[in-house]
């Protein structure tokens, strides 16, 4: 079988090229699949990776068809491309259907705001699937309503990455065209048994900065943690801000740091390609998102036998088990979420009991294998 995937960026730093390079590489060594991908722009990161594992790259020039909407004059022209952007990439996949192999059995686009993958399976009359990976306006995107009326005449399948984002989708696509399967992990990658002995309590937040990621509800419950429950508290932020987000807000984070007198407890990691290390000396790892459609970080923590403790919320409350594999707290209670900190704290061996009890949940629910294993479910019924 032979397949296009279609990206929906260029960037590696989000979860959803992570994963679909996990998915790509799985397919071919254990199905047999010969994997292609069409890459938005020359030159990315996504081109260089894919080529140094023999999967050949196509480039193009689509665009996203979703926006965030800032209440400022540019919101004009956010509208604007909304409206473009679909005619744009029907233009640009009746340009790429002569130079494009003509051989594909089937098209998948990985995520949900690129279209030109559809166009392109509809006009060679291939299958198309659809594996979406986020929510859109649950955290800010703003994602035009009419769009699952497009996806429904343009997708076979649709594939969502958790039951959140499956009920999400439920109202608006027929339920035969829908399948949940988790992302996977190679836990090889992820696994640690030992952790290195370290001063104060530490806490990790890995994520993208943006609001909907909650590093301002990590923050503020740092300060109670610190403040209010006398803890030796330390938080490290591992992760950059996006194209669209651009650098206000994380100033404004380092700024609110410093009001809550918590400079020196603060560390902005950037992008970390390996978190390895640094779960090694971290006792809590947080994922305070508002709505998460599943949680790459979430899994990677539990097979580092880390327990975590995260918003419940999305795919962040089916992954977590409450009171076993970690803790769940309602949706920016940033007093909630200190009070559940200070609880480990003070019970370390309840919380590495957790840590323990996550990584056998993670090698049992969310590998690569069982990711890979759900897709080829799909492919082969379509193909």
């Amino acid at each position: 079988m032979k397949i296009l995937f279609i990206a929906h960026s260029g960037e590696i730093s989000g979860g959803a090229n992570r994963s679909l390079l996990t998915l790509m590489t799985g397919l071919r060594e254990r199905f047999g699949v010969l994997p292609s991908v069409l890459v938005p722009g020359d030159n990315t990161q996504l081109e260089k990776r894919c080529k140094a594992v023999g999967i050949p790259v196509y480039t193009a020039h689509y665009h996203t068809c979703c926006t965030v909407f800032r209440h400022t004059p540019k919101d004009l022209l956010r509208a604007a491309k909304l409206l473009l952007a679909p005619m744009l990439d029907r233009l640009e996949a009746k340009r790429l259907n002569h130079p494009l192999p003509a051989d594909f059995d089937l098209y998948y686009t990985n995520e949900r705001m690129i279209c030109v993958g559809g166009y392109l399976a509809h006009l060679r009359d291939k299958p198309h699937v659809w594996h979406v990976r986020s929510f859109s306006r649950a955290n800010r995107t703003w994602f035009p309503p009419a769009w699952y009326r497009k996806m429904n005449r343009y997708a076979d399948r649709i594939i969502l990455v958790s039951q959140a984002l499956f009920d999400d989708f439920a109202p608006h696509i027929p339920s035969e065209k829908l399948r949940r399967v988790y992302v996977g992990l190679e836990p090889a990658r992820y696994l640690q048994t030992e952790h290195q002995a370290h001063s104060g309590f530490r806490l990790l937040l890995a994520g993208r900065l943006t609001p909907a990621k909650g590093q301002e509800d990590a923050l503020r419950a740092l300060a109670i943690l610190v403040h209010q429950y006398g803890a030796d508290a330390y938080l490290s932020l591992a992760g950059t801000p996006p194209a669209y987000e651009g650098p206000a807000y994380a100033g404004r984070l380092r700024k609110l740091a410093r009001q809550l007198g918590l400079e020196s407890r603060v560390s902005f990691l950037g992008e970390v390609d390996d978190l390895g290390a640094i779960r090694t000396e971290t006792d809590v790892e947080l994922v305070c998102s508002w709505m998460e459609p599943f949680g790459r970080t979430t899994v990677e923590a539990m097979l580092a036998g880390l327990p975590v403790v995260g918003c419940n919320t999305g795919g962040t409350a089916e992954i977590i088990l409450d009171g076993i594999t970690g803790l769940l707290y309602p949706s920016r209670d940033v007093n909630a979420l200190a009070e559940k900190l200070n609880g480990l704290r003070e019970h370390p061996e309840a919380a590495a009991k957790m840590g323990r009890t996550g990584q056998e949940r993670a090698l049992q629910c969310f590998t690569a294998a069982q990711m890979v294993s759900g897709v080829m479910e799909v492919l082969h019924a379509l193909a």
